[in-house]
């Protein structure tokens, strides 16, 4: 093998793998412990790029952009901090 053919096949070595864990889907439940259905690429892209609110016990507020369901902090207008979850 040539030192050309040899980067190529290492390149192909490493990113086949990348790009099979990017592509592959995890299973999830919802609130019913049900399992939803897989979502696809554009679907996870668009997810991750929305904007977001941030859900405590009785409002919400304006979070930023990211991922729904992670942990978040909102101050309520007492000026207390409360812990919350993401939502769409």
């Amino acid at each position: 093998m040539t030192r050309r053919s040899q980067r190529l096949f290492l390149a192909l070595a490493v990113m086949l793998p990348l790009l099979q864990s990017a592509c592959a889907g995890s299973t999830t439940t919802n609130s019913r412990g049900q399992p939803e259905a897989p979502r696809g690429f554009f679907d996870r892209l668009a997810d991750s790029l929305s904007e977001r609110e941030c859900n405590v016990i009785r409002f919400t507020c304006p979070y930023g952009f990211g991922a729904a369901d992670e942990p978040c902090d909102c101050t309520d207008p007492k000026g207390v901090v409360l812990q919350g979850r993401t939502i769409k």
